[in-house]
């Protein structure tokens, strides 16, 4: 059996989030070291706390929450693309690439600030991809305030994994897994992201 890669960063102490949102609290209710019966702990953190799925929701106010997303895109074949040679991935950069049989598509870019364009979204939506998925903090420039990358993805059905960690995820085939909490309102969920080489 091929070895199943993680590709999620760890949550704890100083995880890096958006600015504004939830920093990552873990702490215990209950510990054997001061009599409970078992050690028990609870979480507060923000939907978007390390690698997660972006719902519609998150940027359509009429958009499907996190619960209510399917899961088939979160799950199967999924190719990574090495494009650690751009920090803004437009289409000219991707319709370069191999997407014979891709149904979901992850980006290794190795660069905390890099993004897709409106044109290479749009692109995507062609190629009839289930997910993209990559390893910065958001598929839009940070700082733009309508965030359209996320809204062309959401329109379409395009499912949105972000902050994966892909640095030891060679460019080819695998599986995926990375199926959102069924998080009821939510405009997202963080996931267990895993890649198995195919």
């Amino acid at each position: 059996m091929s070895e199943i890669l993680d590709i999620s960063p760890r949550l704890g102490a100083g995880l890096p989030v958006w600015p504004g949102d939830e920093p990552f609290r873990f702490h215990w209710t209950g510990k054997i070291s001061e009599g409970a019966r078992c050690n028990a702990g609870a979480l507060s953190l923000s939907t978007h706390a390390g690698a997660h799925a972006d719902a519609p929701l998150h940027v359509l106010a009429d958009g499907r929450d996190v619960a209510s997303v399917a899961l088939e895109p979160y799950w199967g074949a999924a190719r990574v693309f090495d494009v650690s040679d751009s920090t803004e991935l437009g289409r000219e950069r991707l319709a370069v690439l191999d997407w014979a049989g891709v149904q979901r598509a992850l980006f290794r870019t190795g660069t905390p600030g890099a993004h897709l364009t409106e044109d290479a979204a749009a692109f995507l939506v062609e190629q009839r991809v289930l997910l993209v998925g990559i390893d910065s903090l958001s598929v839009d420039v940070e700082d733009h305030p309508d965030m359209p990358v996320h809204k062309i993805f959401a329109r379409a059905g395009v499912a949105i994994l972000e902050c994966l960690r892909l640095d030891a995820a060679a460019a080819g085939n695998y599986e995926l897994s990375a199926l959102p909490l069924a998080i009821e309102g939510g405009d997202a969920s963080p996931v267990r992201a895993a890649l198995r080489r195919k």
